[in-house]
């Protein structure tokens, strides 16, 4: 409502109107309000590089914990996913999505490479006909060239973006790397013989378990149940 004010002409008394004050939208608190969130993006960038990010873990086939043969595709993959982590910067609540992008995989026998496919578990069946999970060829296999005990790491590359509320997802500029908890490959051979008949005693070449255990050799802990402390194979 305008103000008003009273004035005598000399002929009559009445009033004039004044125009109304006009509030000052470049005060501080809109200068504030426009500051926060130009800065936003460089305090979401921030916290991106630092954030509790799960980088997962190297995982084997369930039924097989590592177990593989040289010279054979032994399969493996990562157990990673999106993540959204909510966060308050700059004292507005932000939501931030991140999401597993590469993965880096080193071996442990001096050979690594970079895939963009996470692998996942191999099914029992394929169109049909059993899959061969000691020798499938998968986007995440690895094939060793020697027997061992082989430490597998994983590092994933992971890319973001944020949002306000229910507006739109904005790109975070760059990507950080993660560590995922490591695994271990335990490979073996395979040796094949001639013999006359089945097996009739344990001592016996091949009927002595599913692996033949060389001094110094643990059992694989895919078949560790099936031998004693001392490494002796308990039979069927």
């Amino acid at each position: 409502m305008d103000a008003v004010s009273p004035v005598d002409t000399g002929e009559f008394s009445g009033y004039i109107c004044a125009p109304a004050a006009v509030p000052d939208v470049e005060g501080d608190e809109g200068e504030e309000a426009v500051d926060v969130m130009a800065l936003l993006p460089g305090a979401v960038e921030e916290a991106f590089a630092t954030l509790p990010i799960a980088g997962g873990s190297v995982e084997f086939e369930p039924d097989l914990l590592g177990f593989g043969y040289r010279g054979r595709h032994t399969h493996m993959f990562a157990d990673v996913e999106t993540q959204n982590l909510n966060q308050t910067l700059l004292g507005v609540p932000v939501e931030i999505r991140v999401n597993p992008q590469s993965f880096l995989w080193d071996y442990g026998d001096g050979a690594s490479r970079v895939t963009h496919d996470p692998g996942e578990p191999m099914p029992d069946s394929w169109q049909g006909e059993a899959v061969v999970k000691t020798n499938q060829e998968t986007p995440t296999s690895h094939v060793y060239t020697e027997t061992g005990r082989f430490p597998v790491s994983l590092s994933t590359t992971f890319v973001g973006e944020y949002r306000v509320g229910s507006g739109p997802w904005i790109v975070i500029p760059g990507s950080v790397e993660v560590q995922a908890s490591p695994g271990e490959a335990d490979i073996w051979r395979v040796a094949a013989r001639n013999v006359s008949g089945s097996c009739r005693n344990t001592v016996d070449w091949g009927c002595n378990g599913p692996v033949t255990l060389e001094p110094g050799d643990t059992p694989p802990k895919i078949f560790a149940d099936q031998y004693d402390a001392n490494g002796n194979w308990l039979g069927e």
